[in-house]
Order: C-alpha cells, then structure tokens, then sequence
C-alpha cells in the first residue's frame, strides 16, 4: 500500500469516528517504521515458514511429476510387453502399480495434514483408481469398460469422502460419467433422447450434493453442474433428439438465470447464457436453413445476449449490497 493511499483510509476512518487521531498517527509512525526497515531484519520465524511453504511446494510438484512418470513409464512397458505377458502376469502388473500408488497415498495421508499434502493425496488415489481401473478391466471377461469404471468409481469414491480436495472432486465426476457411459454403452443406448437426459439427472445431482455440502467444493461442484447441463442437451442434439435438446437448453437457460439472480454464482451465468444463445441459434438455424437460416441465428443468438446482458446489469444494479 502506497503511503497516499494509507493517509486516506486514516483520514476517513478517523472522520466516521471509527480511529481517534492518536491511533491514526501512531499507524502513520509505524508504516514508516516498517518502512525503514532493511529487508535482512525479517523475523526468523517468518523466514522458515517461507522456507517449509517453498519446500511443501517444491515436494508437492515432484509427487506430481513423479506419479505421472510412473504411471507413464509403467504403460509404455506393458505396451512394448503387453504381447508376451500372459493374462495373470498384466493382471499382477497392473495391481502392484495400484497397490504402490494406494499405499504411498496412505502413507501421506496419515502424516501432518495440510492443503498441499492433501492435493498430492488425491492425486495419487487418482492414479490408483486410473490402475485400479485398468486391473479389473483386465481381469474381467465380460463388460470391462463397465466394470472397469465401477472399480475405478469405488476406489475415487472411497478416496475423496476420506480426503476431500478439488482435485478428488474432479477424479470422481470423470469416473462417474465413465461408469455412465459404460453402463449406457452395455445397454446399447450410448446416445440420443435418454442418454442425454441420464446427463441432465447427473447435472442436478452434481448441483443438490454441492449445495447441500456432501461436496464440499461448492463453486467446483456449481462449475461441473452448470457444464454437465450444457452438454446434455448438445448430446441431444448430437443423437437426434432435438426436442429434447430444445427442452434441455430451455430448463438449463431458465434455471441458470435464476440461480444467478439469488446467489450470483458465475457458473449458472454461464451457463445460462451459453444455453440461450446455442438453444435460439440453432433452433432458428434448423427452422429456416441455408445461409438465411445462419444469419437470422445469428441475429438471434445476439440479441439474446444483449437480453441476457441487460438483465444481468439490472439485477445487479437492483442486488441489496453484501454485509
């Protein structure tokens, strides 16, 4: 902070009442003070604690790098061996490097907890659903890419209510939209009308267990519910299934809007306004057609932003201030 710009905070607060002019001049001679100060004077204490941040940091990246190489190289050596080995020998394979990364995992996970620990834990755990995955998709001799995601699925799920970071977050949404294609897959509905409303449930539920704190990640979990909505009515729209893919974008439009109106949560914003202008594009575009059909979409697709824009000045214009 400049010094103008502390003298003006001091001379406000002193104005409202809030600091005496004592108090306001006794920060004026400390800021100088400090000031003054040279840098080699810094508290010991403050030293360290930079250094044990730099080294949780430096040990968090090399956990990272080290896990990802590992997994890596592991699978460049099955590739090159994949054809010698027989079904017993991938199997142990594949398990010893799911078991190496759970158990590493673990170790951290009992020791001093911290945000960077953490972050490395659910990472690891991540690689172990990963292998886990592959494992029982290997061992299995029927539906593997379903059983596969279930104990993938498991091993996550077991993973982030233990340990629950952003990044387990992520891990357990990928591996339960694999399970869910995995099981639409196996009942030969992987797209059109139902696949796409199987996306939509999973997009509210994503939003119900963030807003109710079963996730704890709640703007994460806002983030990947508003996305999943999106995409359900594209996949619609992929399979077919227009109407459907019309009703989507319109119950993801309506909602987004609202949810933003009572919280300001970017997420629903986006999603809302994504959902207005691909919704009205492409029903115009599909309705007319031809190069006509593309431009009056377009015009569409811009004017509803301009509404959507408008409404979001005015609702904010109108929004109480935050206490």
């Amino acid at each position: 902070m400049s010094f103008d710009a502390l003298e003006r905070a001091l001379i406000e607060l002193a104005a409202s009442g809030e600091l005496t002019r004592e108090q306001a001049e006794q920060v004026r001679e400390r800021y100088m003070v400090e000031l003054a100060r040279p840098e080699d004077s810094i508290a010991p204490a403050h030293v360290a604690n930079e250094e044990r941040n730099r080294r949780s940091l430096l040990g968090e990246i090399g956990g990272y790098v080290g896990g990802a190489f590992t997994l890596v190289a592991t699978l460049i050596i099955l590739g090159s061996t994949w054809s010698q080995l027989s079904n017993i020998g991938r199997i142990i394979t594949l398990l010893a490097l799911t078991l190496i990364f759970a158990a590493v995992a673990l170790l951290l996970h009992r020791g001093e907890k911290s945000p960077v620990r953490a972050r490395l834990v659910a990472t690891l755990f991540s690689f172990a659903g990963i292998s886990g995955a592959a494992t029982a998709g290997v061992a299995t001799p029927w539906q593997k890419a379903l059983v596969a995601s279930i104990v993938g699925s498991i091993i996550v799920d077991i993973a982030y209510f233990r340990n629950r970071t952003s990044v387990g977050h992520v891990s357990l949404f990928v591996f339960k939209i694999f399970a869910t294609m995995a099981f639409l897959d196996a009942v030969n509905i992987f797209g059109g009308a139902v696949a796409a409303l199987v996306v939509a449930a999973i997009a509210v539920a994503w939003y119900f267990y963030s807003q109710r704190g079963i996730f704890h990640e709640e703007m994460l979990g806002f983030t990947i519910a508003s996305g999943t909505a999106f995409v359900s009515a594209e996949i619609a729209f992929i399979g077919s299934s227009h109407i459907i893919g019309y009703l989507l974008f319109l119950a993801t439009g309506v909602a987004g809007y609202l949810l933003y109106s009572r919280n300001r949560r970017w997420p629903f914003l986006v999603a809302a306004v994504a959902a207005s202008t691909f919704g009205v594009g492409q029903f115009i575009t599909a309705t007319l057609g031809g190069a006509l059909g593309v431009s009056i979409g377009l015009l569409g697709a811009g004017l509803v932003l301009l509404g959507a824009s408008t409404f979001i000045l005015r609702t904010r214009r109108l929004a109480p201030p935050q206490s």
